[in-house]
């Protein structure tokens, strides 16, 4: 990332944005941020995610499902790559990253409450922390067989 000029300025308040937003998951998620892209299952990246159904957003989860080899066998694995757009304020980018990585690790759906940060559209104030909603949501989510880890060998 570049440091100096308006547009490191810009790159700088974008990525502080997102970090913010990861650490508020950190809290309630294991996260591990990896340097190479190859390893991650969740790209987050700085550009405007393209139109879809012709309406414009700043922000996107997409799902892909790779095959990938781990420690010698290739098993099926989840990719998220999160579009956060860059033309934002920092708390708006802040609140989309936030929204968007709640996609990506499997809050697929969306609030009907704008007090949520998974609210299916923002209110007028971004919305900068989980609520309780949405971390009973998240709670639910990770009690589902199958999406826990797995105490046997």
């Amino acid at each position: 990332m570049r440091d100096s000029g308006a547009t490191g300025i810009w790159e700088q308040r974008w990525h502080q944005a997102v970090m913010a937003a990861l650490a508020t998951w950190k809290r309630h998620l294991p996260i591990t941020l990896v340097e190479q892209p190859e390893r991650a299952q969740v790209l987050v990246e700085r550009r405007r995610p393209p139109r879809l159904n012709n309406r414009a957003s700043h922000g996107r989860a997409v799902l892909q499902l790779l095959e990938v080899r781990r420690q010698q066998t290739w098993q099926l694995e989840p990719r998220v790559t999160v579009l956060i757009s860059p033309g934002q304020a920092q708390p708006a980018i802040q609140a989309t990253a936030l929204h968007e990585l709640g996609h990506a690790f499997g809050l697929w759906g969306h609030s009907d409450q704008p007090g949520d940060a998974m609210a299916v559209k923002p209110g007028p104030t971004p919305i900068l922390e989980l609520s309780e909603r949405d971390q009973r949501t998240l709670r639910w989510l990770q009690q589902q067989a199958g999406l826990s880890p797995s105490t046997t060998p």
